[in-house]
């Protein structure tokens, strides 16, 4: 069986895609299939590079039993060569994860988050500049729509 690489990519790199990275992560550990994953978040823009996540997602998180220990990263080209599965967060990351190349080929294997959540489509909204409500909300969409996603790769649906 071949590894398969896994991106989760929003704007700054420190709520909702270090969120999806660390449940995914915790999901495929919990199912003994660490070898078989490797997962990693970026964001679109360099805001945040280097930084901690955001503590108030790390504390929700690890509320509900999910370590989050990751250092902001901009997403490049080069990760459109690296990673087989890249999930944006909402419309405007798919726009500027595809603005960076034009190989259609690549450009296959980058898909929207919530194309995948059970529940409704959509974007994820960014629970930065709100409370505590935004940031359960967006580990729901996460957690639920993480799962599926894992459940479908594991099927080789996607």
């Amino acid at each position: 069986m071949s590894v398969k690489r896994v991106m989760f990519v929003c704007l700054g790199n420190i709520c909702r895609s270090p969120l999806a990275h660390a449940i995914f992560q915790k999901m495929v550990d919990d199912r003994n299939l660490s070898d078989l994953y490797i997962v990693q978040s970026t964001g679109t823009c360099a805001y945040h590079a280097g930084e901690q996540s955001d503590s108030r997602m790390k504390a929700t998180a690890a509320d509900r039993g999910v370590d989050i220990n990751h250092r902001a990263r901009q997403i490049f080209r080069y990760d459109l060569d690296e990673f087989d599965y890249i999930f944006a967060m909402d419309k405007n990351n798919y726009k500027d994860i595809r603005s960076l190349t034009t190989n259609e080929d690549l450009l296959k294997h980058v898909y929207m988050f919530r194309q995948f959540d059970p529940v409704e489509c959509g974007d994820v909204p960014d629970p930065y500049y709100g409370g505590q409500k935004g940031f359960d909300t967006v580990f729901d969409i996460a957690d639920r729509t993480c799962r599926n996603i894992l459940d479908l790769l594991e099927e080789d649906q996607i």
